[in-house]
């Protein structure tokens, strides 16, 4: 044991000693070296700058990395993660763009170009970029060759590299001489430094001065092995690869944003994801840092620059990665001869023919910018279904949505979606002129008279197919007021709280009636109900009066007649109605918790309160029971096709319990009252008196299903909201549901309204007469998209009549022909195209 101790000793006196001979002798040999003269002052700042440099790559770093990784672990993941964008997607997988960051519910963005100072914390200008899970191969082997070849080796094994720190005073010399003024060299600046640059902003400028480079790389070799030991923790290069495949600029937009991450590049460069480049177009996004793409031409000059660039990129650094890293040299052939064919010249930003389409009939001065930023190009393409996509995440994983979705694929056609908006802000503006007399002074329903002076109310146009997908989205404002009114969004963490909502749905609540009508089983559209308010003569009308009479269901629910079905709704009972309000989702008013309004009564008078999107809901159920899908889960509208998680996202992480409830229709509806919920809801569109049309929905009353050819099924419900004075009108409704002769069957939701009583927008206005012309305009489009998509698989299976029974004894006639599978496979005829069946 002395023996080993003795060695120790022995040991470590020769550790301390060498170091002390080696700094003698220097110091006998240059710096007190009378032989070399003035040089020795040279000799001796090389040698202190040497040890300098040595000791902070291989002392100062390790340990500067192992601390900062204790007090800076949560602030760097902070940091890179409040910079990933959430990208959009068309139904067909099409890049449309990136959310704007403005939208982030998290508002910890500063999208600014200057700094913001916030007490000791100052918020740098940021970007955003699309979050890549795997890190294309090619990028990173060509990226860290001509980055940082030497990451995690001897001469750079914690983010600062050694040949780098070196090179500063040669550059220094060099540099001096060219300008023939004292100028700051630079060194190599490793991935890590690079990182911190790009994360805190602080790149080089052109006029930047001595100190201030100084106090730049000082700053970067002070997070680098922070950055760097964060990011390989364990071992694993992953986040290493990540961050440099998220956060490094690979383009600059002419007069505008960089783009920075490999995702968003190469879907604005070559229109694909990062997934699907091939070798060659990778080299040239990984070539491309330090000397980003100019996308859009500009003055002769800039095109020269923007030209001598892109060959630079792609003639001599994507061609190096090629030679020096491909080994097979048929592969390497290959990628030369793609690099050169890419050499012609910097391409156009991609993006598809119907997105530049859309783009050049909605905003053509602004086409070529649209298409160069993925962010001002998502703001044009979806002006009001971005703010309602985000609402949804927001209703799903809170505010905190971002750390859980990298990306959307909407449920919507974009360019069609925006053929419809023009639509509807056409009938608006021909409501406003027709109506302008009764609408209030601080309100327009004119979107191009909107101004400081006049507002839009609530205008809200939405279907939905069988799958409950929506296919049109209007919205007139930023709030997505679809999703339900901002009261009811929990302050703590975005999130809707259904039971909070206090939008009441008018007279579309006697759906609910009908509905639970239905279920009793003893009603048909024939049932007499008393009115206390009906007219002397004209009981088949909708007039009013004030004698007492009885009128037929089918009268009251087609003229929404409120007091023969308040009467018919307290004989029914309480118990069944609530359960309809309850199942639905729907919350009771306040009154009823005081034993004030009984559900009977709430829901035929509309004072039930639900979110549009709540409303539109009850019409898909209702939809899918009559066209014999009532077994199926339903899940309330959604713009969301698809979504593209996170790594903390995927397996339904963060999503909050009480997002996208599913309601099976069967246990809500009973499938024996289907045919009276049909003939209860189509009366406001199908009920005629003398030859005469009457409902609260006959001005467009050619769109009953028994008038038109290509509608098997249509119903539908109105309703207005108004205050204690009758005439001041708050909101407008309409919503139901059709399926068309192909099968393809939408429901819908229509509203024109503030949801407050306290902000009547208009007075003696109606559903009639505002939320019917849109709803019009709605149907006929859908009309287009049914042809376009039809769906046979919502269609009934065609009847089989069943062939006579033949005695065993008498011979099979010589006629009689058994059925062939051409027979069983025939198109259902036009008639039962239109016939609802029963289950």
């Amino acid at each position: 044991m002395l023996s080993i101790l003795r060695h120790l000793t022995a040991l470590s006196e020769i550790c301390l000693r060498i170091p002390r001979q080696i700094v003698r002798w220097l110091m006998s040999a240059v710096a007190f070296n009378p032989k070399l003269g003035p040089l020795r002052h040279v000799f001796t700042t090389a040698m202190l700058y040497v040890l300098f440099a040595i000791t902070l790559v291989y002392v100062a770093a390790p340990i500067r990395g192992y601390l900062g990784d204790l007090t800076m672990h949560d602030k760097l993941g902070y940091d890179a993660e409040r910079w990933l964008a959430t990208a959009i997607y068309d139904p067909k997988g099409s890049f449309v763009g990136t959310f704007d960051p403005r939208l982030d519910s998290l508002r910890d963005v500063n999208y600014t170009d200057s700094a913001i100072e916030l007490g000791n914390y100052v918020a740098n200008p940021d970007h955003k970029s699309i979050p890549v899970r795997d890190v294309p191969e090619q990028y990173w082997r060509c990226l860290s060759y001509h980055e940082d070849r030497y990451l995690g080796r001897l001469l750079n094994p914690f983010g600062i590299d050694l040949a780098g720190v070196l090179k500063i005073p040669i550059t220094t010399i060099t540099y001096s001489i060219a300008a023939r003024r004292p100028t700051l060299g630079v060194g190599g600046s490793t991935l890590p430094m690079q990182f911190a640059r790009v994360i805190y902003k602080t790149p080089p400028h052109a006029n930047e001065s001595g100190i201030a480079k100084l106090r730049r790389k000082l700053g970067e070799w002070w997070l680098a092995p922070v950055i760097y030991r964060e990011l390989t923790r364990g071992g694993d290069d992953t986040l290493l690869k990540q961050w440099a495949a998220n956060h490094i600029w690979l383009a600059q937009r002419t007069g505008g944003q960089p783009l920075h991450g490999v995702e968003v590049t190469s879907q604005v460069v070559f229109g694909k994801e990062a997934r699907d480049l091939t070798t060659a177009e990778q080299f040239v996004l990984a070539s491309a840092v330090n000397k980003p793409i100019i996308l859009l031409e500009g003055s002769d000059r800039l095109n020269a620059v923007r030209l001598d660039r892109w060959r630079y990129i792609t003639e001599v650094r994507a061609r190096t990665c090629a030679k020096k890293l491909i080994t097979d040299e048929a592969e390497q052939r290959k990628i030369v001869f793609e690099l050169m064919a890419l050499a012609g010249g910097p391409p156009d930003p991609k993006v598809k023919p119907k997105l530049e389409a859309a783009l050049e009939r909605v905003v053509p001065d602004q086409v070529k910018r649209a298409e160069a930023n993925p962010m001002i190009r998502a703001n044009l393409l979806l002006p009001a279904a971005r703010f309602g996509i985000r609402e949804e995440m927001k209703q799903s994983y809170g505010f905190g949505w971002r750390d859980y979705v990298r990306g959307v694929t909407t449920t919507f056609d974009i360019g069609e979606n925006l053929a419809f908006r023009e639509k509807i802000d056409g009938r608006l503006a021909a409501l406003n002129t027709e109506w302008a007399s009764r609408i209030n002074a601080a309100y327009t329903l004119d979107p191009k008279k909107v101004s400081a002076d006049k507002t839009l109310p609530n205008v809200i146009v939405v279907a939905a197919d069988a799958d409950g997908h929506i296919v049109r989205y209007y919205e007139s404002g930023e709030t997505a007021a679809y999703f339900g009114s901002l009261p009811a969004r929990r302050a703590e963490d975005g999130v809707y709280d259904p039971s909070a909502e206090s939008r009441q749905v008018a007279s579309t609540g006697k759906m609910l009636l009908a509905i639970a009508l239905a279920n009793q089983g003893r009603d048909t559209g024939e049932s007499r109900y008393s009115d206390l308010a009906a007219p002397a003569q004209g009981l088949d009308t909708c007039a009013k009066g004030t004698s007492q009479q009885s009128r037929k269901a089918i009268v009251a629910f087609a003229c929404s007649l409120n007091a023969p079905l308040i009467n018919r709704g307290a004989a029914l009972g309480q118990v069944p109605i609530k359960r309809l309000i309850d199942g639905f989702g729907f919350t009771m008013p306040p009154a009823a918790a005081t034993g004030g309004t009984p559900p009977s009564t709430a829901v035929v008078l509309g004072q039930i309160a639900g979110s549009p999107r709540r409303v539109h809901f009850m019409s898909s159920v209702v939809l899918a029971s009559l066209i014999g899908r009532g077994a199926r889960p339903v899940r309330p509208p959604t713009m969301i096709k698809a979504y593209d998680y996170t790594q903390k996202g995927q397996n339904g992480g963060g999503i909050a319990a009480e997002a996208r409830p599913a309601i099976i229709p069967k246990s809500l509806i009973r499938p024996g009252g289907i045919g009276l919920i049909r003939t209860l809801l189509e009366a406001p569109l199908c009920y005629e008196a003398g030859g005469k049309s009457y409902g609260t929905l006959k001005s467009i009353a050619k769109w009953c299903a028994r008038r038109r050819e290509d509608l098997r099924l249509h119903f539908a419900k109105t309703g207005t909201s108004v205050t204690l004075d009758p005439n001041a009108t708050v909101d407008t409704w309409a919503t139901g549901g059709l399926q068309f002769a192909d099968g393809a069957a939408y429901s819908y939701v229509v509203l024109v309204g503030t949801g407050t009583a306290s902000r009547p927008w208009a007075h003696d206005l109606h559903a009639a007469q505002i939320a019917a012309p849109l709803l019009e305009v709605l149907l006929t489009d859908l009309a287009g998209h049914a042809k376009s998509t039809p769906r046979r698989d919502l269609l009934p299976a065609p009847r089989i009549k069943s062939a006579p029974r033949i005695s065993k004894l008498a011979p099979a006639p010589v006629t009689s022909k058994l059925a062939t599978s051409a027979d069983l496979e025939r198109s259902p005829s036009a008639e039962q195209l239109r016939t609802l069946t029963s289950n």
